[in-house]
């Protein structure tokens, strides 16, 4: 469908009326659950369902960080449409190769507006993951 459609025109149809909505305090805020959007706003620049340009970061399995972006070249065949990239959990050892990643991916040719916001829920995932040390006691 998105192969054939315009993106104002799956916009204007998913816009108020989506499965992934979540509206606070009585309807002024709206939220939006979509797998595709990075900031979690109801908005056309956010939006994984009307863009065919989108990316996601999400958690993994407890194992890493898993970035997936959408391809449209093969938007009519939904298996294919998705790429993902696993980055493991070793934040001081892989920052910079999953950096580098994120930047190439989303801000370089990609969606350079969401680069940002990328790797800011990047970051998000990987403090959630981190192990935390446990703390000794002190002597008596």
């Amino acid at each position: 469908m998105a192969a054939n459609t315009s993106a104002d025109l799956l916009w204007m149809l998913t816009r108020s009326n989506s499965s992934f909505l979540v509206k606070r305090e009585s309807g002024r805020i709206q939220l939006s659950k979509d797998p595709f959007n990075l900031m979690n706003k109801n908005s056309f620049k956010y939006s994984g369902l009307a863009n065919g340009k989108s990316a996601d970061i999400r958690q993994y399995e407890n194992k890493g960080i898993v970035l997936t972006t959408k391809l449209t070249k093969a938007a009519t065949s939904p298996a294919k449409s998705v790429r993902k990239v696993v980055c493991s959990r070793d934040f001081e050892r892989n920052f910079k190769k999953v950096a580098n990643c994120v930047s190439k991916t989303v801000g370089g040719y990609y969606r350079p507006d969401l680069e940002k916001s990328a790797l800011a829920r990047w970051t998000k995932y990987h403090r959630a993951l981190k192990k935390t040390k446990a703390m000794k006691a002190g002597k008596k």
